[in-house]
């Protein structure tokens, strides 16, 4: 068997090593302060691309009724996030020059890329205002973009719309005014859902190990977000804002609040 080596595919251009690793901090000083968060950052974004596909995935999985699937979904979505929390403390270090390459740094500019449409996808609805204007558009390399992204999926259902149909398929009283609700809107706590959670849980079946696992992934970005904010406090100092207000605001209230029930 002959194999022409020039058909092959050589692993650094499947990795595509030479796009991801281009600093994108131009003009610039190199050294630590360019490279290194630029890498931290766009391996946090490509993470959090992949963990939009997850979030995909367990939509569909609720969304036909696939328990399992949607299971394998949030497991896969779990790991995830334990890669992207452990990989902030490469940054974390870091002082706000090092880490703008010579520029002050803003309390928004290390977002990186999907994070915003991954906490809207899982349901936040707060429309948080933009942080400050700096050297880059606003949804520019610095501050990780997809504002556009995040925007288009308020208005689409969300992880918590998912769960709602998946529980009212399988039998379960969700109230009508949640079923049919406004999906831009946020969430806010039903003592009438909380009802219903109550026994999910005491049934014991593929429906409470879901809500198990969402009050997982909701600690889990809830972790993030805080070593997120620290990083930021840490670097900005007094000239940030208070970057930890809504650090803790869960996802599903719902699903938090029913524990004092059980």
């Amino acid at each position: 068997m002959i194999v022409d080596q020039s058909q092959e595919t050589a692993y650094p251009s499947y990795l595509a090593l030479d796009e991801i690793l281009t600093p994108p901090l131009r003009g610039h000083p190199g050294g630590s302060g360019e490279t290194l968060p630029a890498v931290a950052l766009r391996a946090q974004g490509l993470w959090f691309e992949q963990l939009l596909r997850e979030l995909d995935a367990l939509q569909r999985g609720l969304d036909r009724g696939d328990g399992p699937g949607a299971l394998r979904a949030v497991d896969r979505s779990l790991r995830i996030l334990r890669a992207l929390v452990a990989q902030l403390e490469v940054i974390e270090p870091l002082a706000a020059w090092e880490l703008a390459g010579g520029e002050t740094a803003g309390p928004g500019s290390f977002d990186p890329a999907g994070f915003r449409e991954a906490e809207t996808v899982l349901g936040r609805r707060d429309r948080r205002p933009p942080p400050p204007a700096g050297p880059y558009p606003a949804d520019g390399p610095a501050d990780g973009g997809g504002r556009a992204e995040a925007e288009a999926a308020t208005y689409r259902p969300s992880v918590f719309d998912s769960l709602l149909g998946y529980l009212a398929a399988h039998g379960y009283p969700v109230p009508c005014d949640l079923l049919y609700r406004d999906v831009s809107a946020p969430v806010a706590p039903s003592p009438g859902l909380q009802d219903v959670l109550v026994r999910v849980h005491r049934d014991d079946g593929a429906a409470a190990q879901i809500c198990e696992r969402l009050v997982d992934l909701d600690e889990g970005f809830q972790e993030w977000r805080y070593r997120h904010a620290m990083i930021v406090e840490r670097a900005a100092g007094d000239e940030a804002p208070d970057p930890r207000g809504d650090v803790f605001a869960p996802v599903f209230p719902d699903l938090w609040a029913v524990r004092s029930l059980l």
